[in-house]
C-alpha cells in the first residue's frame, strides 16, 4: 500500500472514531448547558417528569459546573417546595450528598415524616424508606454528623430515635462512636435497644 493510501486509510478510521464518540456522548447525556431547564422543570410539578432526577445526576456526575449549580438551587427547593418537586430535591440532596442542603433538611425534620419509597417493609423502616428527610441526611454521610446529634437532645422520644437511625444508617467509625456515648445517657429503653442493635448490626 502506498503512503498516500495509508495516511488516507488512517483519516478515515480516525474520522469513524471521532463519529462514532460523539454519537455515544449525544446518545448517552444531557447537554450540561441544559442543567438550568432540567432544574427548572423539576421545581415546577407540571414539568417534572420521572426521569428528570436521573438526567440531572448524570449532568452533574460529568460537569463541576453543573453540579455546583445544582447544589446552589436545592437548599432554596426544599425550604420552598411542596409534593413531589420538594420530594425530588430531597432525593438529589441525599444522592450527591450535598453538604450544602444539611441545614435545610435539618428544618425539614420538624415536618412528619413522608415515605421514601413506595412500598415499605420491615427491613426498611431500619433503612430510613419511611422517613425521606432522614434517609437523605443518612446518606449525606458523616458531614451530617454535627447537625444529627443536636437531635439526640431532643425531649421528644421520636426525634431521638430518627437521630439514632440516621446514625446507624451512616453506618461509619464517627457515627459508632456517637451512639457508644449515647447508650448510657438514653433513657427511652426502646431507644435504647435500638442503639445496643445498632451498634451489633
Amino acid at each position: 500500500m502506498s503512503l498516500r493510501r495509508r495516511i488516507f486509510a488512517l483519516a478515515v478510521i480516525l474520522a469513524t472514531t471521532v463519529v462514532l464518540w460523539q454519537g455515544a456522548i449525544r446518545a448517552q447525556s444531557v447537554p450540561a448547558s441544559d442543567i438550568r431547564t432540567l432544574m427548572a422543570d423539576l421545581s415546577d410539578v407540571k414539568t417534572t417528569r420521572r426521569d428528570t432526577v436521573t438526567r440531572i445526576l448524570q449532568v452533574a456526575s460529568k460537569d463541576p459546573s453543573a453540579r455546583e449549580y445544582v447544589l446552589q438551587k436545592l437548599p432554596e427547593m426544599i425550604e420552598a417546595g411542596t409534593d413531589e418537586p420538594w420530594l425530588n430535591a430531597i432525593r438529589l440532596a441525599g444522592q450527591m450528598k450535598a453538604v450544602e442542603a444539611i441545614p435545610s433538611l435539618m428544618q425539614e425534620m420538624s415536618r412528619r415524616t413522608f415515605p421514601a419509597e413506595p412500598i415499605i417493609s420491615g427491613g426498611g423502616l431500619m433503612r430510613l424508606d419511611n422517613d425521606i428527610v432522614a434517609k437523605a441526611l443518612s446518606q449525606i454521610g458523616d458531614a451530617a454528623i454535627p447537625s444529627v446529634v443536636t437531635l439526640l437532645k431532643s425531649s421528644e422520644a421520636s426525634t431521638r430515635r430518627r437521630a439514632v437511625l440516621i446514625l446507624r444508617n451512616i453506618h461509619s467509625n464517627a457515627s459508632r462512636k456517637i451512639l457508644q456515648d449515647r447508650l448510657p445517657q438514653e433513657t427511652n429503653p426502646d431507644i435504647k435497644k435500638l442503639i445496643e442493635d445498632s451498634l451489633h448490626s
